[in-house]
């Protein structure tokens, strides 16, 4: 089943019913999650996005978003720790009286994670990288439960790739926790038409079979997620190959 909604969500489109979708993006930097962005700003959403990048590139980017989206709002605030991640979906779920699709970019950097985890609290460094995702999802959800909105939400772990032993358990572990994650939120809230899925990268592409290969790919699924035809998936964690930014 996974392979046909791979194979299906990077060829079907565009969406015509996700023209005016109240749509959050949160995390986007210019390495990964400006094709997701532009792909929802295409089909005249809604946007709300976080993003701290800065500088010339970024502004140009702003203003590409600007031009197809419907609506486009920005916040910039760092989001350090639960009460600012806590304020900031707060905010942000009322910015257009409510939110349809939320993509939440979870950024690894395996190599400062290592040396964060250096006590050997694996599992608590990775707990923190995950914590605003998990903070937003839980909020963004909560107000499509009281706006009577059948959601999507789909949280996004975009990684370095490991260069040593210590950092292939660290992404193991990551992607253990955030499909456990996955589960768990797609559970609670299933009763409410609210459908919670992920992509996480996959340590062997090769053994994995159908997978993402590209953020246009992962762009692709988010969409179709949104759209009805994603309305029975949930709980889901789906491959993403590890690729070299440049």
């Amino acid at each position: 089943m996974l392979t046909s909604v791979l194979e299906g969500s990077v060829s079907v489109g565009p969406y015509p019913e996700l023209a005016g979708k109240r749509v959050l993006v949160t995390g986007l930097e210019l390495q990964a999650g400006v094709d997701v962005a532009r792909a929802f700003a295409e089909q005249g959403c809604r946007i709300v996005l976080h993003t701290t990048a800065s500088g010339a590139e970024a502004d140009a980017v702003l203003e590409m978003l600007a031009q197809t989206a419907s609506e486009l709002q920005v916040y910039s605030d760092p989001l350090t720790d639960i009460e600012s991640a806590t304020r900031f979906a707060q905010t942000a779920a009322k910015t257009f009286s409510g939110v349809d699709a939320v993509v939440n970019l979870i950024h690894l950097d395996l190599k400062a994670l290592t040396a964060e985890a250096l006590d050997g609290d694996f599992e608590a460094a990775i707990a923190r990288r995950l914590q605003t995702a998990r903070v937003i999802t839980r909020i963004a959800a909560n107000r499509m439960r009281l706006t009577w909105c059948e959601g999507s939400i789909f949280n996004v772990l975009v990684s370095t790739p490991p260069q040593t032993k210590a950092e292939t358990i660290l992404l193991s572990m990551a992607r253990a926790m955030l499909a456990s994650m996955t589960r768990s939120e797609a559970s609670e809230w299933a009763d409410q038409a609210i459908r919670i899925n992920a992509v996480a990268p996959v340590l062997d592409s090769a053994e994995a079979g159908a997978c993402l290969v590209s953020e246009p790919q992962v762009a692709a699924l988010a969409m179709f997620l949104t759209s009805s035809q994603g309305r029975d998936l949930s709980g889901l964690v789906f491959d993403l190959g590890l690729v070299e930014h440049a």
